[in-house]
């Protein structure tokens, strides 16, 4: 299903799509203009073509008269508001809410940092109160996280800006996406199969976006906290009392039967945490007080299954230290120029060849991914011929180097997935969450040090179980040039539809060709032959390796060339936005010391499996 532009027109054209919104849970959501009331609303779509077509005939009022129960029955301050209106097109049911500006839950840590344990409560419970709603209707939310629940500008108070499994629209309906094993949020019983949902399960979400609030550190998901504990909440926050981190930990606890089976009992256990602190003891209990909390129906009626709310998708595990490892083809490109007599150029012809290759998905939790690239084992020429043109001294001697196979990332890491990793457990140093010049997920981080990328690696293997490092010199090389020997991995040529460089200053011609002078997305251009993306350009990429001169004294076996002057500069390869095209060819060299950090510099990741 493809999302719509700006400007789209829907329901004969009441609705004109304005943006898509990353809030709303797994499904497509858009920000929508309501030309009869003129207003902003939320459209939430879900795929319908999977629906029986015996069922089509009277689908739309059914779908209304659901809208229409939701509706009255779900209200809240705290819960987005739903209007009692479906509409079908393009196969997909589209869903009418409000749209209440602010900003999620998820920014507004990183924006403020971690709460306080009053702070944190009075959020939660706000948001408990909401969720109380829909388990008095016999519904589960079951989708409960950060990134669903925004503070609105005007009010400051909590809003869920998704029903999760809750909405019995989406029942009819299979969910396009699978749950995420990694799911920071999700409880176990989510994860598994056949596993019991009921009350606790939103419960185990709630607790654990409390553990967020409280401490600006995401928990570990609960598919690896059978090999690795939960660290307490209380390491990361010294102004929470030991009854509220256990009162956290309760809610989180992985066995059900250990868990409160209603949000009253939990929200209670804060009560008694309240008893034990002297300054802030009355004003928490107002805040838990404030709601009516009505204990819910009796367990095997929370769900109602005749409406197929909540039947969770089959996931299949994967051994916990070995990935599945899965196939793709993908288009690269190289570039010929097309000389004339006396050796001038009169174009570039631009040729696209299908290739496969293997790769494996690390899955870093809230839908983030990690790809990792197959890299097979084999044999090059490192280093840079003496024809090549701008080729320096540092490139040379040309030797042989034999690499064992490897993964390495598919993108240089971008800034989504480092804001992810930067909320791991701290190992050894702390991490900014967005360090960033130039904004934007799916832009490359920069302004990282080569010892924030040592940690970065560290807390991801811990995370993962698997071992992440940065690349040596030769294995970004050999990975660049993918079994070329020209001075870039689609020819002897460069151009700026194929990577994002600067002009140099002395070079008056193309005046018409568009030079970005920023970073761009790591998918805007296409991959090189091992199917990895810019390779050349957009920005530096670190190396594993101290830099050396000359390659007389380096490893011809593809490891790291290491002294013991942990200061001395790192290399950086690939060329950056900043720079001419001459620094983008395979076989250049730069280097930087190890704790500086430049919007031209970031990087991407190894891992080598057993």
């Amino acid at each position: 299903m493809s999302s719509w532009k700006k400007g789209k027109k829907l329901n004969n054209g009441q609705y004109i799509v304005e943006s898509i919104l990353l809030r709303g849970g797994s499904s497509p959501c858009y920000r929508a203009r309501d030309v009869k009331r003129d207003m902003l609303v939320t459209l939430k779509t879900t795929n319908i073509t999977k629906i029986m077509e015996a069922e089509r005939g009277d689908l739309a009022e059914k779908l209304i008269k659901q809208a229409q129960q939701v509706a009255q029955k779900c209200q809240s301050p705290c819960l987005i508001k739903l209007y009692p209106h479906v509409f079908l097109e393009d196969d997909l049911a589209y869903m009418v809410m409000d749209y209440p500006e602010g900003n999620d839950l998820a920014n507004y840590i990183d924006d403020n940092g971690k709460l306080s344990p009053e702070e944190a409560l009075k959020i939660i419970t706000k948001v408990a109160s909401a969720v109380n709603i829909l388990h008095q209707n016999k519904c589960l939310h079951l989708d409960l996280k950060p990134q669903n629940i925004i503070i609105e500008d005007k009010t400051q108070n909590p809003i869920i800006v998704d029903y999760g499994w809750a909405v019995k629209l989406f029942a009819l309906a299979a969910r396009k996406t699978p749950i995420s094993p990694n799911d920071c949020f999700s409880p176990p019983e989510k994860i598994k199969d056949s596993g019991k949902l009921g009350v606790y399960s939103d419960i185990y979400s709630l607790a654990a976006i409390l553990y967020v609030l409280t401490t600006a550190q995401l928990p570990l998901n609960a598919n690896l906290r059978s090999f690795q504990d939960l660290v307490p909440p209380i390491q990361y926050n010294n102004q929470m009392s030991d009854r509220f981190s256990d009162a956290i930990l309760k809610g989180m606890a992985l066995d059900i039967k250990q868990r409160p089976q209603c949000l009253k009992d939990w929200l209670d256990l804060f009560k008694q945490a309240q008893t034990q602190e002297e300054s802030s003891s009355q004003e928490k209990q107002k805040i838990i007080e404030q709601t009516e909390f009505i204990a819910p129906p009796p367990e095997e009626t929370v769900v109602q299954r005749s409406t197929q709310i909540i039947t969770p998708p089959t996931i299949t595990k994967p051994k916990y230290n070995y990935p599945n490892i899965e196939e793709f083809s993908f288009e690269t490109v190289t570039l010929t120029e097309e000389k004339k007599l006396f050796g001038f150029v009169s174009k570039i012809e631009k040729n696209l060849t299908t290739k496969k290759g293997q790769y494996f998905v690390e899955y870093l939790g809230q839908g983030v991914n990690l790809e990792m690239i197959f890299i097979p084992s084999g044999q090059f020429m490192m280093g840079s011929s003496s024809d090549e043109r701008h080729r320096e001294k540092d490139e040379s001697p040309q030797h042989k180097v034999n690499l064992n196979s490897f993964y390495i990332s598919k993108y240089p890491v971008t800034q989504l997935q480092w804001k992810t990793v930067s909320y791991f457990p701290k190992v050894t140093r702390n991490l900014k969450h967005k360090p960033a010049l130039f904004r934007g997920d799916a832009l490359p981080v920069e302004r990282v040090s080569w010892f924030d990328v040592q940690e970065f690696c560290k807390r991801l293997s811990k995370y993962t179980g698997r071992n992440y490092r940065l690349p040596t010199e030769s294995e970004w090389e050999y990975a660049c040039r993918g079994n070329t020997n020209t001075a870039f991995s689609f020819g002897d040529v460069i151009t700026s539809e194929v990577a994002n460089f600067d002009r140099p200053n002395k070079d008056n011609k193309n005046k018409n060709i568009k030079y970005e002078k920023k970073t761009t997305p790591v998918d805007n251009f296409y991959p090189n032959p091992f199917g990895l993306y810019d390779v050349h350009g957009n920005v530096w990429e670190w190396c594993e390796d101290n830099y050396v001169s000359s390659y007389t004294q380096k490893p011809k076996d593809g490891t790291a060339h290491l002294t013991s002057m942990v200061n001395q500069n790192r290399v950086v390869r690939g060329g950056s936005w900043s720079l001419s095209s001459e620094y983008c060819r395979s076989a250049k060299r730069n280097s930087y010391a190890p704790d500086s950090s430049y919007n031209f510099i970031g990087f991407r990741v190894v891992c080598v499996l057993d």
